[in-house]
């Protein structure tokens, strides 16, 4: 099986989108190397403190064909995510945090946008990996 996508490097993403008030609704998003789309959507409160009530599923939700794995990366690439600051943060304190780690071959990187609104190259990276989960995660 190819794992690799963009110039044979291996894609890996991760998206969590935690809420300040209650864990419940908590959203996480992950894709592998091997293109493996694991999705959980937290339906408990957590005590405080913990965001998840539960480890990672053990089965992926889908596996993603070779051309969507490109099409990740070239998003991940064309909108820019890979120059973002690392922390984009509001005043406040309720509301949510999204997060997105990426890794692209060699090249990593995290950005965490909490209560501010998400830079168009987080909200195309962030709106692939949830219509890629499908509902409930994408609307």
């Amino acid at each position: 099986m190819n794992t690799t996508v963009v110039d044979g490097s291996p894609l890996r993403l991760e998206f969590r989108r935690i809420q300040a008030i209650s864990s419940r609704g908590n959203q996480r998003i992950r894709v592998t190397p091997a293109g493996e789309l694991f999705a959980y959507l937290e339906q408990r409160d957590c005590p405080c403190g913990e965001d998840w009530s539960a480890p990672w599923p053990d089965e992926p939700l889908r596996r993603l064909s070779p051309a969507e794995r490109r099409q990740l990366a070239s998003t991940l690439i064309g909108s820019g995510f890979l120059e973002l600051p690392r922390q984009i943060v509001a005043a406040g304190r309720d509301g949510f945090r999204d997060e997105i780690d990426a890794a692209l071959g060699p090249r990593r990187h995290s950005v965490s946008i909490e209560r501010a609104p998400a830079p168009a190259a987080f909200a195309c990276l962030r709106a692939a990996l949830l219509a890629l989960a499908g509902p409930p995660f994408s609307a």
